[in-house]
């Protein structure tokens, strides 16, 4: 490698008090809960994960033209968005794979870092979304990039860790980790758990870890018990499988004991893949899957929107993965999407509702989530029975009497998650611990609110 000439030098380093009024500086970087059920800011304030996935982030989404009428940048407008609409985690991945034609933006011809792409285009991106405020979920490549080159991802992780390893970071290792070819899966999985090993060694920040899970049922467990996975990165795909409250309510009674995002499911705008024919994702359905993730035991939710994980740029154009993308939505049309609008509002209602303090409610015969089936609504409570959500999808059309309430007078207010507003306060008393269900007001999604009064 060429001399830097800084071998021999000495000087002197200024440390001061961050002055801004980004919540990853004032607040630190993330960690784990003392209970592991979600994640903290360094100082224990609560973060709630709401993601956007940019899989094409590193070299696709252009820096310097945008034909969004509203953007001039493609890459700067869609971080602008999301930071404005209240996202905290960008889900990135380096696409450094050979198929991708990524394996020359990263390397010279000779397997040295090509320090030029790093110093031209990655330092810029990687930049921008910290300045942001937002943690960059980063992704080194797609699982089968690491068939033959482990020695070549070693060396990309660890040049990622020293170049970037102070930016609010999260690794997610790769894409789809074990692959879809289960007579090779444990092969991938046990490659990629050598880089795994490799960047917690080095990242001496301790980010958290995780991995990118395949899409399957029962959901991908393979990493669940080691050490070094510090919580669940879920994808529950794309209509392949039915996403169910079930798959959920078992994988959190399993594997209840760290953090759970569902990182992959639903974008919105996508072409579903199923048996009976494929539909546009609706923002609707990305709700239902995003509340039901919260509802159940999770502390996040990534967000997707075709057209811009594709980096569709006009319509017409040749698209490798148009099997997602039949519909032919292009990013422009993607950014804008409402249920991208909606995630923030979601968001913003578990914030304020102390999301951290909810815990799914339970009976005898429930040992997680939701007790009455599919047709009634997903219930949390707090572990003193003052506070309670109760999310009912557009499904929901039966009621019940639901026990556990405190004998006290409580709050009871309406959150329409399509637009983010809260209906007039009304007021119950309780005498019996118990409470019959209201309908909710129309055939859409809503929550219900219940707050004991002081």
């Amino acid at each position: 490698p060429q001399d830097s000439g800084l071998n021999g030098t000495s000087g002197s380093i200024e440390a001061v008090e961050y002055s801004g009024d980004l919540a990853i500086y004032k607040h630190g970087f993330i960690k784990v809960s003392d209970d592991k059920r979600y994640f903290t800011y360094a100082d224990g304030t609560p973060f709630f994960w709401l993601g956007d996935t940019h899989w094409e982030f590193a070299y696709k989404e252009s820096w310097d033209k945008s034909n969004h009428p509203k953007m001039d940048s493609m890459f700067k407008g869609m971080v602008d968005r999301r930071k404005a609409q209240g996202y905290t985690v960008y889900q990135t991945n380096l696409r450094s794979d050979q198929v991708m034609g990524g394996d020359s933006k990263y390397w010279t011809a000779d397997g040295l870092p090509n320090v030029e792409f790093y110093q031209n285009e990655l330092d810029r991106r990687m930049n921008y979304i910290a300045d942001a405020g937002l943690i960059n979920a980063l992704g080194l490549a797609w699982f089968m990039s690491i068939d033959g080159n482990e020695d070549k991802y070693k060396q990309l992780a660890s040049y990622m860790i020293a170049r970037y390893g102070s930016l609010p970071l999260c690794y997610t290792l790769a894409g789809e980790v074990g692959g879809y070819d289960l007579t090779r899966q444990q092969h991938y999985v046990d490659q990629w758990r050598e880089i795994a090993l490799l960047i917690v060694e080095k990242d001496s920040y301790h980010h958290l870890h995780t991995a990118h899970y395949t899409n399957q049922r029962p959901f991908a467990t393979y990493y669940q018990d080691e050490d070094w996975l510090d919580f669940t990165l879920n994808q529950a795909g794309h209509g392949d499988f039915v996403v169910s409250i079930d798959d959920y309510k078992q994988f959190l009674s399993n594997h209840g004991d760290k953090p759970f995002v569902e990182g992959e499911t639903m974008y919105e705008f996508c072409s579903t893949l199923e048996e009976n024919g494929t539909r546009m994702v609706t923002d609707a359905m990305v709700r239902r899957v995003a509340y039901l993730t919260i509802q159940v035991g999770g502390c996040g939710y990534t967000y997707g929107a075709q057209g811009i994980w594709d980096c569709v740029w006009e319509k017409g154009l040749p698209n490798s993965m148009s099997v997602f993308n039949k519909y032919d939505i292009t990013w422009v049309e993607a950014i804008d999407g409402i249920a991208g609008v909606q995630m923030g509002y979601m968001k913003d209602f578990y914030v304020s509702n102390h999301f951290e303090q909810l815990y799914p409610y339970k009976t005898e015969n429930s040992i997680i989530g939701d007790p009455f089936g599919k047709k009634l609504p997903l219930i949390t409570v707090s572990k003193d029975h003052k506070n309670w959500i109760m999310y009912y999808p557009e499904s929901t059309r039966k009621t019940s009497t639901i026990s556990g309430f405190n004998n006290a007078t409580y709050s009871m207010q309406w959150f329409n998650p399509r637009n983010g507003q809260n209906s007039e306060l009304k007021e119950i008393s309780i005498s019996d611990h118990n409470l019959a269900l209201p309908i909710k007001p129309d055939g859409n999604d809503w929550c219900l609110v219940l707050k004991e009064k002081e």
